[in-house]
């Protein structure tokens, strides 16, 4: 019996053109993608408008209209849907940091966008701090998203700030007494502290003595004293 020899992949025909069932497969996948992302944002309305004690698949799945068995579909658990939000928008974040850090012309400045960009990454949407840093404390996330995605991206930025920094202590331009990581996490706590401060507040309908943006300039200052 003649050999039939190797056989095509599904995704193209001999012409090389994606076949009906990838294009199928393809556009299944596009569905779903969107349908996830629904079930994200509606869930992040949720928790915007409701807090933690609002938030259920009845209600995630009240705000995106659709059936609770579809929540169910691409998220088992509660804890689940919130790690999806906290990884998606923490990835966000990160993105915008390692942007300011590469963009600035010295480790001590770096130091200074890094924390003035996190600030205003969430400045005007305190609600998207408490989403990815707050509320998560309170519902819990699976483990799996914190080693895969969450520790992850935050180191991203920790290297990168950390690998300007030593540059501008082998330089001698890095005062005495002052260590690269620590400055890194410094920053870093510091533009969340600052972020927290106000999310809370905003959060009981508070208010602080000095604007966020204020609080931001002033906490710039002292990291520039770490110039030598």
């Amino acid at each position: 019996m003649p050999s039939r020899g190797p056989r095509r992949p599904a995704s193209s025909d001999r012409s090389g053109t994606e076949s009906p069932e990838a294009k199928r497969e393809a556009r299944k996948a596009r569905r779903q993608e969107d349908r996830r992302a629904a079930l994200l944002e509606a869930a992040r309305e949720v928790l915007t408008h409701k807090g933690v004690g609002g938030l259920t698949m009845d209600a995630v799945a009240a705000a995106a209209d659709v059936s609770k068995p579809a929540v169910f579909y691409y998220f088992r658990t509660k804890e689940e849907l919130v790690g999806a939000l906290v990884a998606e928008q923490l990835e966000a974040e990160v993105e915008v940091l390692l942007r300011a850090i590469a963009a600035a012309p010295d480790g001590v400045e770096a130091l200074v966008a890094l924390l003035r960009a996190k600030v205003d990454f969430y400045a005007d949407d305190l609600a998207a701090f408490r989403v990815a840093y707050l509320w998560p404390q309170l519902i819990g996330i699976p483990p799996e998203v914190l080693l895969e995605r969450v520790y992850p991206a935050s180191q991203r930025v920790n290297e990168a700030l950390e690998a300007r920094l030593k540059a501008e202590a082998r330089e001698g331009r890095l005062a005495p007494g002052f260590e690269p990581r620590r400055l890194a996490n410094l920053a870093w706590t510091t533009a969340h502290g600052l972020l927290s401060l106000m999310a809370g507040m905003e959060q009981v309908g508070g208010g602080t003595r000095h604007t966020l943006a204020q609080l931001r300039d002033e906490a710039c200052l002292l990291l520039r004293r770490a110039r030598a």
